[in-house]
């Protein structure tokens, strides 16, 4: 009985910061909006002799507080891979989908989960002797986390950070040992209608 007399004095006493949180989120400086804007980012393939920077475009439109789409196209330019004594290098254009969930921490700080998929079209360039090595469209997905900073209600900065899985079809070429699964650095500037 003691226990149930405290309930009402627990609820009395957190009632505030309840509140302030249901506030914050209700507050969230962009929220219900499409907004489009550049992306710089960093790509490097676990298997790339070494890593590139990239360009690309993006588009989100959040829908509440909370739930977020994002689109985006970039070009990756060429990341080189030693197989075999051969050289080959892989251009990327990824067209993306991905689902964002926000976690409205403060009117100018908002993290989030990253989650989708994306169609690569990859170029393939060679030194040595491949079979007809032909440019292709692949298929994968990512994972990730990053942070929205809004500016003000229509513009706002984003950092994000993604583990890509990328296992391209190695029908045509002698690359079933190359890893093209990786880590992807990306930041954004959006400007939100």
């Amino acid at each position: 009985m003691k226990k149930l007399l405290l309930l009402p004095i627990i609820v009395f006493l957190f009632a505030p910061s309840i509140s302030q949180a249901q506030q914050a989120s209700s507050d969230a400086t962009i929220k219900n909006t499409l907004g489009i804007g550049p992306r710089l980012g960093y790509y490097k393939a676990n298997d790339a002799d070494n890593g590139n920077f990239y360009i690309g475009a993006q588009s989100r439109v959040r829908l509440g507080s909370v739930i977020g789409l994002e689109g985006s196209v970039e070009y990756r330019a060429a990341q080189e891979y030693s197989i075999g004594g051969q050289t080959l290098e892989t251009k990327l254009v990824p067209v993306t989908a991905s689902a964002l969930m926000f976690l409205p921490v403060s009117k100018n700080f908002a993290p989030y989960g990253i989650a989708g998929l994306g169609a690569y079209y990859t170029i393939y360039d060679y030194d040595g002797v491949f079979d007809d090595v032909d440019n292709e469209f692949n298929f994968g997905y990512h994972l990730g986390f990053g942070v929205e900073f809004p500016i003000n209600q229509n513009a706002a900065l984003n950092f994000d950070y993604r583990y890509l899985f990328l296992n391209p079809d190695d029908n045509e070429m002698s690359t079933e040992n190359a890893n093209y699964n990786g880590n992807v650095f990306t930041a954004g500037l959006m400007f939100y209608l």
